[in-house]
């Protein structure tokens, strides 16, 4: 089994909702935060050095970390308001498609949690994936 790790740098973004419209007889697919195209190229580029399309079934293991607000109490250690831990799963899951594996099906058994930042840890996520 195969294992690989590494760390994004960056403020994670959600997958957000997607619009889809006609444009000259075409279809077109838009997501609704204009900041996704950006985060998804920086997960993609940190994973090229790991890049091995995995066949079989795929673990991925996500911890984001996100800035804490100013206002937010010392006491609250888990950011449980926006963005969803499930969108924020998604957009790494769609920016390693093709990188890391065929298609985001492959992926069975996910482990993810979001945390504030701090000193240790800047915004980002950390990536671990085991396959095949």
């Amino acid at each position: 089994m195969k294992h690989v790790a590494f760390r994004v740098y960056g403020l994670p973004e959600s997958q957000g909702s997607a619009r889809a419209f006609v444009r000259g007889g075409r279809p077109v697919i838009t997501s609704t935060n204009k900041n996704l195209g950006d985060w998804r190229r920086l997960v993609a580029d940190a994973s090229q050095k790991h890049a091995d399309l995995l066949g079989g079934a795929v673990s991925l293991s996500l911890k984001f970390y996100l800035p804490k607000p100013k206002s937010t109490p010392k006491k609250v250690y888990w950011p449980a308001k926006r963005p969803d831990l499930d969108k924020l799963i998604r957009a790494v899951g769609d920016a390693l498609t093709g990188i890391m594996w065929a298609d985001d099906s492959q992926i069975c058994v996910i482990f993810a949690l979001k945390f504030y930042a701090d000193g240790e840890h800047p915004p980002g996520v950390d990536i671990g994936i085991w396959g095949d």
